[in-house]
């Protein structure tokens, strides 16, 4: 039987899974041309996407528990369907899903073969201004204030994309996520609060790739590098994409995933 590969995506502060945008469609070119079968599962975060109704938990163990959870359910679909279990599963985090996937993979060494860990950052390996740039505090009222959904959606997507030539496209796609299925402040908050209090594991048990945007203008990428020291990670770099790594540079994040 050939080999079978699984991706679950894990997503960041206040967003969800349809926030991957055409993420998953890359992943599966990538994949194929490397004639690699490949499933990808979405897990939103509690607070986000199919969870938003839920309130956040005060921590990010709780929030690795909760989609580990998600993740069974999937997995005892499969085998309710029938369908062949996966001989490579891998854990794919951007952002404060980093911190989740670092949380989960640690407790649970059994659960992936690998873990991805895109533009994230871990309290006491890196410095509060490097975790959030110092230049780009003044955008956080612009972000978390009172502001119409439209212009609040196009402060974010300014922030951390580099691709003004896809912003206007994507940012009616955010408009209408954020319509149907909103993100609440208090949400926000309490995942910024556990968020802040994460303290990253001293080592992991499994593989892991940390990629990073050299233009990232929210979380300095010495971040990754301080991610990728501590694990005795593969680090690569993107010249010009910023925070949102994927939608910037979708296609060779895929391929690097795939390649690795």
């Amino acid at each position: 039987m050939s080999d079978i590969h699984q991706i679950f995506l894990l997503r960041g502060l206040a967003r969800e899974s349809r926030h991957w945008g055409t993420f998953v469609s890359d992943l599966k070119v990538a994949y194929s041309k490397l004639g690699k079968e490949l499933r990808v599962e979405t897990i939103d975060l509690p607070g986000c996407g199919r969870h938003s109704e839920m309130w956040a938990p005060p921590s990010i163990d709780a929030t690795a528990d909760f989609a580990r959870e998600k993740m069974r359910e999937i997995l005892a679909k499969e085998a309710e369907l029938g369908i062949p279990m996966a001989t490579h599963r891998r854990l794919v985090a951007i952002s404060l899903g980093g911190m989740v996937a670092a949380s989960w993979v640690s407790r649970y060494p059994h659960d992936f073969h690998s873990c991805v860990m895109m533009n994230s950052s871990f309290k006491g390996l890196s410095r509060t201004q490097d975790r959030l740039r110092w230049d780009s505090w003044w955008r956080i009222p612009m972000v978390v204030g009172p502001r119409e959904t439209e212009e609040r959606e196009r402060q974010i997507l300014n922030w951390i994309s580099n691709r003004a030539d896809r912003r206007e496209e994507v940012l009616e796609e955010w408009v209408q996520i954020q319509l149907t299925r909103p993100v609440s402040k208090t949400n926000l908050m309490l995942q910024l609060a556990a968020a802040s209090r994460f303290e990253a594991p001293k080592s992991l048990p499994i593989p892991v790739l940390v990629l990073a945007s050299r233009q990232d203008r929210m979380v300095h990428p010495d971040c990754s590098q301080a991610i990728a020291d501590l694990y005795g990670a593969k680090i690569v770099y993107h010249p010009t994409a910023g925070h949102d790594l994927p939608l910037d540079a979708g296609a060779w994040v895929a391929t690097m995933i795939a390649e690795w």
